[in-house]
C-alpha cells in the first residue's frame, strides 16, 4: 500500500519527550528517516504499526495517544490516507470535513475554506474516518482520565457522522 501522511501540531518538548518511544522502533527506521522532526518520528510510528498489521484508524489512535501521554500538552493532528479512506485525528488543533454527498466526496481541512453551511467541526480528542459514503467520529481515549480504581476511562460509544 501506498500511504500519504501529514502531521499539523508540534510534540511538546521534542525531541527529548519522544526519546523512549523512539528506541521502540527498529534502527534502521529511525536512521532511514527523512528528516530530524517530530512529524518524521511520528509518521514512522504510524508506519511501524500499519507494517504490523494495524488498520488505519488504530494505528493513528494509538499513536496519537502514546505520544500524548509522553508530550502532554501536544498538537497532534494527523491525516493519513490511502487514497480510497482519510483517517484524521483532531488533537488539540481544530479539523473540519465537508461530506458531498452529490459529488460522492469528503474534504478534511485545518479549517472551512468557504461558507458552504455543511462543513462539520471535528470535537477535540476525536478520530476521523471517512471514505466517499460516510463519516465516522471516534472519540479518542485520554488517557490522563482516571477513574477511581486507576483504570483508564472507558472511551464514549462511537458516533457516525455525515
Amino acid at each position: 500500500d501506498r500511504w500519504l501522511f501529514s502531521h499539523n501540531g508540534a510534540v511538546t518538548g521534542w525531541p527529548g519527550s519522544l526519546a523512549a518511544t523512539a528506541r521502540t522502533l527498529p534502527a534502521e527506521d529511525l536512521l532511514s528517516l527523512q528528516a530530524r522532526s517530530d512529524s518524521a518520528l511520528l509518521w514512522a510510528l504510524v508506519l511501524a504499526r500499519l507494517r504490523a498489521g494495524d488498520t488505519a484508524p488504530q494505528a493513528l489512535a494509538d499513536t496519537v495517544l502514546e505520544v500524548a501521554a509522553a508530550a502532554p500538552g501536544s498538537r497532534l493532528n494527523l491525516l493519513l490516507t490511502d487514497g480510497r479512506t482519510v483517517t484524521a485525528t483532531a488533537w488539540g488543533d481544530t479539523l473540519w470535513f465537508l461530506a458531498d454527498r452529490g459529488r460522492r466526496a469528503v474534504t478534511v481541512a485545518s479549517e472551512p475554506y468557504d461558507d458552504d453551511p455543511r462543513w462539520h467541526r471535528v470535537p477535540d480528542r476525536t478520530l476521523l474516518t471517512a471514505t466517499r459514503q460516510d463519516v465516522l467520529l471516534t472519540p479518542l481515549k485520554d488517557l490522563s482520565r482516571k477513574d477511581p480504581a486507576g483504570d483508564p476511562a472507558p472511551a464514549p460509544a462511537e458516533e457516525p457522522r455525515t
